[in-house]
């Protein structure tokens, strides 16, 4: 019997990462960023090239000096130009390459998260679900660009310094000659001393770290809480001034920022500490291989040029193997970044799975032209699987309007299930299959824009004429708003909550659907005008089939029917997958790539 390894964190780390970002560099069409790849690897290996050539150069002019020959030494310079000319061109036709590979990734990235979240109401389903994706707003915006940048910039300077370490190590071992240790000749003794100085310096560096990281969390977190208090102050800012409670809010939010004096002073600390070690450890760096020269030199049997080029080699390959030390925390903050990105494309897979599913325990939308809308022996469920109504049965005809009240709960998911946005449940809905219908909710989306477009809106707003728009904005009573209709602005802050629940009522006087769904759409309204706007549109849309969920009181009258919702029993299984899908997300997830944290613990910047 042959069993299979089920794949570690990492594994599965790595994988999904190269599954929702891979196919950038594997799509037929991705010959551009492969060639930019290649391009950006031979600029690398230019630099190296470069670097190695600065190294000789520096041989060459120091026994050119040791000889004491201008010509030599002239010579020499008009090599430096030429080695710096081309170091200056290869460093920024890197930067150049390595920027517009970065970009491209991204822009194709968030292209497709977005795409993917901004799809089939996903974004709104997936913050009904537990699990850590929330605030995808920085996930997309801020994480897919450090998850971009940082493994180019990774994967670059990780190159650089293995082709830098292969080649100085040879380098310093054929300078370092034969010393005599204990009556044995030995070789390469310059090449050990470059990797016990890197592992001195990362063992130290470190130690020294371990406060400053401590340190950097804590002042993190209280920067964080005093960002938070400023957006709530700034959100409660009408509470705040109509209590009078500005010098209690001052006050508070100065407390809140005195915390954060401890943890910066100890971050300094710990940051002083570290750059003492660092200035010396690079200067020593610098000098030590010339020390350890020195006797060789003095004995003659070591150029002054070999001297120079020697201390030259030993740093770059201790920099070389610093590597991992100095990008640690880049390495940490990409991990981080990757995991949120990961973490939100797993929500929105789950709610397209979700609302993907087919057959008996699923809700089945049947979007074919028809002569009504309704449901049929519907049980709905809650987001974590539970039932919330149970065996519901409603069909409307055309013309007829019909008011559904009781559990608010219950209505309001009934609501976004004939929307066509709540998956959650069993049975069969019957939508039209065209753009018939008009949803709304009790906040209406308003594209931002010109008033023209937010009213004619999903619609092209040049379809409709001046009359047209006029007329149904006077219909709903906001004739005064007709002089701003090309005015470009974020209407739905600009407008108030009541005036944008008319402009809603306006917009479907304007598109005439055949069928109409309401769902607490004149909640922000008083009585007389919320039964006005409800009058209106059943007086003029006489033929529209008219679905009103929530309560409304005074307006039965306008209605053929109604019917009252009761809640299902609390706690009923309904959906025994999502439900233990559910449960299994509010365990928290160990983190992958965990060696980076238990080293972060211990080492600072």
């Amino acid at each position: 019997m042959i069993t299979i390894a089920e794949p570690s964190r990492s594994q599965r780390f790595f994988r999904d990462f190269v599954k929702i970002a891979g196919p950038y560099w594997a799509g037929r069409q991705q010959w551009r960023p492969r060639l930019l790849v290649a391009t950006l690897a031979l600029l690398v290996v230019a630099q190296v090239a470069l670097a190695i050539r600065l190294n000789i150069w520096s041989a060459d002019l120091f026994d050119a000096l040791e000889r004491r020959s201008t010509d030599g030494a002239m010579a020499q310079i008009g090599i430096f130009v030429l080695i710096m000319l081309g170091t200056m061109a290869t460093n920024t036709a890197h930067l150049v390459v390595r920027r517009r590979l970065q970009y491209g990734w991204r822009r194709w990235l968030t292209a497709r998260v977005i795409g993917d979240w901004m799809a089939d109401a996903r974004h709104y389903q997936a913050d009904l679900i537990p699990g850590d994706h929330a605030n995808p707003d920085g996930r997309i915006a801020e994480d897919i660009r450090i998850a971009t940048e940082f493994a180019i910039d990774l994967a670059s300077s990780m190159f650089y310094c293995v082709l830098l370490l292969v080649s100085f190590v040879g380098i310093l071992w054929s300078l370092s000659g034969w010393i005599r240790v204990a009556s044995l000749d030995v070789p390469g003794h310059l090449v050990v001393l470059a990797v016990g100085y890197a592992g001195m310096g990362a063992v130290v560096a470190f130690l020294l770290g371990r406060p400053l990281v401590r340190a950097t969390d804590t002042r993190q977190t209280r920067e964080a809480e005093f960002r938070f208090g400023l957006v709530r102050a700034h959100e409660s800012g009408e509470p705040i001034a109509v209590a009078r409670g500005e010098p209690l809010e001052r006050e508070r939010l100065q407390a809140v920022f005195e915390t954060i004096g401890p943890s910066w002073r100890d971050q300094s600390r710990g940051l002083a500490r570290l750059i003492a070690f660092s200035s010396g450890y690079v200067t020593l760096a610098a000098v030590l291989p010339i020390l350890v020269g020195t006797p060789r030199f003095l004995e003659g049997t070591l150029s002054l040029g070999r001297l120079m080029q020697s201390g030259q080699a030993f740093q770059q390959v201790t920099a070389a193997l610093s590597w991992p030390v100095d990008n640690l925390a880049t390495t940490a903050a990409w991990r981080a970044s990757v995991e949120r990105v990961l973490m939100l494309d797993e929500a929105v897979r789950i709610v397209a799975a979700e609302a993907a599913r087919r057959g008996e325990t699923a809700i089945n939308l049947d979007r074919v032209p028809t002569s009504r809308l309704g449901v049929r022996d519907l049980w709905i469920a809650a987001p974590d699987g539970t039932a919330m109504l149970s065996n519901l049965n409603l069909t409307v005809e055309p013309g007829e309007r019909v008011l559904v009240d009781g559990d608010s709960e219950a209505a309001s998911a009934l609501f976004r299930v004939l929307a066509g946005i709540w998956p959650w449940g069993r049975g069969r809905v019957d939508l039209p299959g065209d753009a018939g219908l008009i949803a709304v909710g009790p906040w209406p989306f308003l594209p931002q824009g010109s008033l023209r477009q937010a009213l004619a809106f999903p619609e092209p707003a040049d379809r409709h004429d001046e009359t047209a728009l006029q007329g149904a904005l006077d219909s709903v009573g906001l004739a005064h708003l007709a002089p701003r209709l090309d005015e470009e602005a974020d209407w739905a802050r600009v407008l108030t909550a009541a005036e944008v629940q008319r402009l809603s009522f306006a917009r479907i006087i304007l598109l005439r659907p055949r069928w109409i769904l309401l769902g607490n759409a004149t909640d922000a309204l008083d009585p007389g005008s919320a039964i006005a706007m409800l009058r209106l549109i059943a007086d003029q849309l006489s033929q529209a089939g008219i679905i009103l969920v929530g309560r409304q009181p005074g307006s039965e009258d306008i209605f053929n029917r109604q019917l009252t919702l009761e809640r299902a029993t609390d706690g009923e299984i309904l959906l025994n997958e999502v439900y233990e899908r559910r449960q299994t997300a509010k365990v928290p997830r160990p983190r992958p790539l965990s060696v980076i944290d238990r080293l972060r613990e211990g080492y600072g910047r």
